[in-house]
């Protein structure tokens, strides 16, 4: 059953004049949302569970955190396969790995609504909140060609294999096509620090002319810098833009290692995922009356992609980016 005929099976309407109106949650009812993902545990993730934690206290909603505490696909498979005959009110999951889409089709068999945020792996699930990735990494080159010209050798560093940031890295090598720009090595940082800051001097290393330096995942930031500290290189003496937000990495920016992050609008991806299950579940999403009659039209009320763009983080606005300034939510309602 998909989650329109889910829908229409459990919510009352009365009839105010010609139009059908969604009758709302008794008092007290409170909806159980999940969260499933990779990465609960690592630095990147705090964005994300910000804006689920500050959403969960805003909607009076319970929202559950399952799925692995490192990058571990498996894990998170099996805990959003664990999940679904449960059928809980909805779901949010970050598809970093095609391995989701099994689950993610079974969610919606079930008639359980469930939204992809940050990385779509193939399968959209009733809605996918978050980048275009592929824009995202044509931003990027855009943002190198602003602080560094039309020319020069780069390195790259990222987590390949994720689904999201293949994609940057797709988008940021079609904008330097066009420019005199020539990528003389990459590496995968797998999105752990260490790994990152190894790849990053072995890569420096090997390529002492280098101009300018890409970081296409959160932890990039700090291992390329954080390699050019250990190497003795001068912040500034090459040209670094990277892509999410770590505070090691905040640091970093104020230093004058990096000049630029390009960040998604992270905390607000959750909170809208999270409003929109609200406002299926308990007030007839799906009954908006674009036609007589949604189902029997084959109208689908759900808008396919919600596209959050980036915001760049530089030495002028980095102290607001601090996760310790952001404050605590959702406690009550949280279980992560």
């Amino acid at each position: 059953m998909n989650f329109k005929k889910a829908l229409a099976a459990t919510v009352a309407v009365a009839m105010v004049g010609a139009m059908a109106m969604p009758v709302m949650a008794e008092e007290g009812e409170q909806k159980t949302f999940y969260y499933v993902a990779a990465g609960l545990g690592q630095p990147y993730s705090i964005d994300m569970i910000k804006g689920l934690q500050y959403a969960a206290e805003k909607y009076d909603v319970k929202i559950i955190a399952q799925g692995a505490n490192d990058w571990d696909a498996e894990t998170t498979c099996a805990a959003l396969e664990q999940i679904i005959p449960s059928n809980p009110d909805g779901i949010i999951t970050a598809a970093w790995d095609a391995a989701m889409n099994p689950g993610i089709l079974k969610a919606q068999e079930a008639g359980i609504p469930i939204i992809l945020v940050e990385a779509e792996s193939g399968e959209k699930g009733d809605l996918y909140i978050g980048l275009d990735n592929v824009d995202a990494g044509r931003e990027t080159a855009q943002e190198l060609i602003n602080l560094a010209g039309d020319s020069g050798k780069l390195l790259v560093i990222g987590n390949w294999g994720s689904t999201n940031i293949d994609q940057k890295f797709e988008g940021l090598k079609e904008v330097l096509a066009d420019t005199n720009w020539e990528i003389v090595g990459d590496q995968d940082g797998e999105c752990d620090a260490a790994t990152s800051l190894q790849a990053a001097k072995d890569l420096l290393s090997a390529n002492p002319d280098v101009d300018a330096f890409v970081g296409l995942d959160s932890a990039c930031g700090g291992g390329i810098a954080g390699a050019m500290e250990e190497l003795g290189m001068e912040p500034g003496s090459i040209t670094v833009v990277c892509a999410d937000r770590e505070d090691a990495m905040l640091d970093y920016i104020k230093d004058g290692y990096i000049q630029a992050s390009l960040t998604n609008r992270t905390a607000a991806m959750t909170d809208m995922a999270v409003a929109l299950l609200v406002n299926a579940t308990e007030y007839g999403f799906a009954d908006v009356p674009v036609s007589a009659d949604n189902e029997a039209s084959g109208i689908d009320v759900w808008p396919l992609t919600i596209y959050t763009g980036n915001v760049v983080i530089n030495q002028d606005n980095v102290d607001n980016f601090y996760h310790d300034a952001l404050g605590d939510f959702g406690a009550d309602n949280w279980q992560g």
